[in-house]
């Protein structure tokens, strides 16, 4: 085929930033006809970002992009659609009470003479065994994500996204929805771009391969040009990625085992046997007094629904959770902080703080227990708000401020005194340093050696591999919702964490896993 001629797709010098913070630095991706190309990239790479540029949900800082040669410009989803972009979400987008047809021709238009034969057509090539007239909330995700599929090559698209297909199928459903691309892409020569972190299936499926780090693209050729572990040593992060994290000095120190690190062997204050729950299954790890646990994992394996669940906010339904050797099965957030843990959620403004609230009530709404019986003590709430606008630095002019005028990074410290004003004995912090300038940054990692020193136990959940390398004590790496290792010192690399994430239990002893032979792959 002439590469030249089959070029469908070209994005050049695309640059994206997010308060002042670049996400993409100067991409350029060539897609073509007839050919499943890969992305992929460890977390912050860049890989949704630069497909939502692609399929209009966002505009970009700099750069260009055409198809079949002709510039292009997409202020919304629907442009995209109309040149023939079509995103696939993770999440299937189906109205659950609308049925199939209406799904499908849903903001269409009239552009079509007869769509629903069409879209019989499309059906009966796909192999669809579901009616249209059935609704969606009837649909099991494998054949949800059908209807998206048929969304797409009903407006006739050339280029159709799709962000981690397999996320929720079993093998069968996997290796049907595989049959699928194939036919698709010899027969109607659609491009599919494919974004997974199941990296196996890349060698099943996929012609091409992009690898993105920190917003830029660090390899792009043929499939058989990668090995299993040679794409995963392209994703290890380079340097300090954002700058500043792996230098201060806050951070570095919490690499230091003969500083504040919990001796081997010393009582654990949290076991968790195990624990199983929407999201996470047979998760199992410990925590010391005093000691930082880093918790982390591609986005999607489970780490912030394990934490929801030992924090109260969501039921386990099997396993065990023992807190000070005593059988600890939260009913709400209530029952957590009652026995000393707190928890910081990812989302601080969906679940972290009352932005029309002022900062003191802010800092003392988890501590309410402590305030009142009938009526609010203002002395010790007021007491409260200067002990952790002071411990944290929250620059504030009034602690009865409201809190949507702190910048993000004090309304994240003002989030983090919320939970210590419970005095907590297991400190939870889900994506701490997400969203903030590098000195706010800086300030809560001092801020977190500087509690467990005093004896806090932290379980730190965080995207960032070398913000986990450096701050945790050890490590446990989700995966696919498990537990697939624990690091300990001098095996807490980023290399170690970026390989386990990916479900290869790389650094681990010997004798505890059955490590698949990266090697052969």
């Amino acid at each position: 085929m002439d590469v030249q001629n089959s070029e469908i797709v070209e994005l050049r010098n695309i640059s994206k930033a997010f308060g002042g913070i670049p996400v993409l630095k100067n991409v350029t991706l060539h897609l073509r006809r007839g050919v499943i190309h890969g992305l992929v990239g460890g977390n912050g790479a860049g890989k949704s970002t630069l497909m939502k540029i692609l399929s209009g949900v966002y505009n970009c800082d700099k750069g260009d992009m055409s198809i079949n040669g002709q510039d292009v410009k997409f202020k919304r989803p629907s442009d995209a659609h109309a040149r023939g972009i079509y995103l696939v979400p993770q999440e299937p987008g189906l109205f659950p009470y609308l049925t199939i047809k209406e799904n499908v021709l849903l903001g269409l238009g009239s552009t079509l003479k007869d769509p629903v034969s069409k879209i019989r057509s499309i059906m009966e090539a796909l192999g669809c065994d579901f009616a249209l007239d059935q609704i969606g909330a009837d649909l099991t995700i494998a054949k949800q994500q059908q209807v998206e599929l048929i969304r797409g090559l009903v407006r006739e698209c050339c280029v159709i996204i799709l962000d981690e297909p397999t996320s929720a199928l079993t093998s069968r459903e996997v290796e049907a929805l595989f049959e699928m691309l194939r036919r698709l892409k010899n027969e109607k020569d659609i491009c599919f771009v494919y974004i997974t972190h199941r990296l196996n299936e890349l060698f099943d499926i996929v012609d091409e391969l992009t690898v993105l780090q920190n917003g830029a693209i660090i390899s792009q050729a043929p499939i058989n040009q990668y090995t299993l572990k040679k794409v995963i040593q392209l994703m290890v992060p380079a340097g300090n990625g954002n700058g500043e994290r792996a230098n201060t000095n806050a951070a570095s120190s919490g690499g230091n085992e003969d500083e504040g690190c919990p001796k081997e062997g010393s009582d654990y204050i949290l076991e968790v046997n195990n624990l199983s729950g929407r999201g996470f299954f047979n998760v199992t790890l410990n925590l010391r007094r005093g000691e930082i646990l880093g918790v982390t994992g591609v986005v999607g394996s489970g780490r912030t629904e394990f934490a929801e669940s030992v924090a109260g906010i969501r039921k386990a339904f099997d396993g065990t959770i023992t807190l000070e050797g005593k059988k600890f099965s939260p009913a709400n957030p209530q029952d957590s902080i009652r026995r000393g843990v707190a928890y910081l959620p990812e989302d601080r403004h969906l679940h972290g703080c009352f932005l029309e609230g002022t900062v003191k009530e802010n800092i003392s709404s988890s501590a309410l227990h402590r305030l009142f019986k009938f009526i609010i003590k203002k002395k010790i709430e007021v007491n409260l708000a200067k002990t952790y606008t002071r411990a944290l630095n929250i620059l504030t002019p009034s602690h009865d401020s409201p809190a949507k005028y702190l910048s993000g990074g004090n309304q994240q410290k003002m989030v983090f005194g919320k939970c210590l004003a419970v005095q907590p004995k297991i400190l939870i912090l889900d994506e701490p340093t997400r969203g903030i300038d590098a000195n706010a940054r800086k300030e809560i990692y001092a801020s977190i050696q500087q509690f467990a020193r005093q004896g806090v136990s932290i379980i730190l959940i965080s995207s960032d591999f070398e913000e986990i390398k450096n701050l945790s004590h050890r490590v446990f790496i989700m995966f696919q919702g498990r537990t697939v290792n624990e690091l300990k010192k001098p095996n807490i690399t980023l290399e170690n964490i970026t390989f386990s994430s990916f479900g290869y239990r790389a650094g681990a002893d010997e004798t505890e896993t059955d490590q698949p032979d990266i090697e052969k792959a």
